[in-house]
């Protein structure tokens, strides 16, 4: 019997899911619901849902994300990728922003402890992000 049991993968979801928690601890059901669900992650930045003392944008983004331990770093584009892929350790943001499938790029440091988000409107203002997680910002 030649049945085809495919399975979704899940792991994009439990990714999305992970970065929900990680990086906006404090969103509510309600926020969420008028802001995120059925629109994008990085409205969790532009709406303010995270504070602004809490990422960087723009040029302070990209310079972060450069600079970033990328060892263990993985990421997924929301449009082209079903699964979490690794993150080359020399990849800088020029390098993201310069190819047009990375646009909705979500990039994850080892352990969720920083994130880089470019978005479709980062031309328009709107990112690219860089935030480091609860965990690692009281390291520093």
């Amino acid at each position: 019997m030649d049945t085809d049991y495919s399975i979704p993968d899940y792991r994009k979801i439990s990714f999305y899911a992970k970065w929900l928690k990680t990086f906006s601890p404090q969103m509510t059901d309600e926020q969420y619901r008028q802001y995120i669900d059925g629109a994008f992650l990085w409205h969790a930045f532009s709406f303010q849902l995270i504070p602004k003392e809490s990422f960087l944008e723009g040029d302070a983004a990209r310079a972060a994300f450069d600079s970033a331990d990328k060892s263990g770093a993985e990421f997924i584009r929301l449009w082209s990728d079903e699964n979490p892929r690794p993150l080359g350790r020399d990849l800088k943001a020029a390098d993201i922003e310069n190819d047009d499938k990375d646009i909705e790029f979500y990039a994850v440091g080892k352990g969720f402890g920083w994130t880089y988000v470019v978005t479709h409107e980062t031309g328009c203002g709107l990112g690219p992000y860089f935030m480091y997680s609860d965990t690692q910002r009281n390291k520093a």
